[in-house]
């Protein structure tokens, strides 16, 4: 039987809805590709659900292994303290399910690759 995995988009977190639209817009396209019970959507703060909450979703449904995306461009603060603690917390409250925490969007070459175009047509305007 294939292990069942999540991928979860872990954002930073606003109390204004207009903040978290386009992480809601991302997600709604993944699921179209990745079908819905594929990822999901938690925020770092500040909003709902939390990573606990979908991690105890995750076990819930009968999946193994949860891979933490985070969608931060900057390294430090979060990415080096909080997300981790919050995999933790998970890791002790959901101990049958495995958790990885990836590289953040933020430090993939193809997303430096990207801002350097943005900012390189932002110039020429």
């Amino acid at each position: 039987m294939k292990e069942v995995t999540r991928l979860i988009l872990f954002a930073p977190g606003s109390e204004d809805s207009k903040a978290r639209k386009t992480f809601e817009e991302l997600l709604e396209g993944l699921r179209n590709e990745l079908g819905k019970d594929g990822v999901r959507l938690a925020y770092l703060h500040s909003a709902s659900p939390n990573l606990a909450e979908v991690a105890k979703e995750a076990a819930d449904d009968g999946v193994a292994r949860i891979r933490i995306l985070p969608l931060l461009l900057t390294p430090g603060g979060p990415l080096e303290k909080e997300i981790p603690e919050q995999a933790a917390v998970v890791r002790a409250q959901v101990p049958q399910l495995t958790v990885e925490i990836l590289p953040s969007v933020g430090a993939h070459p193809r997303m430096h690759t990207l801002l350097h175009a943005l900012a390189r047509e932002a110039a020429k305007s």
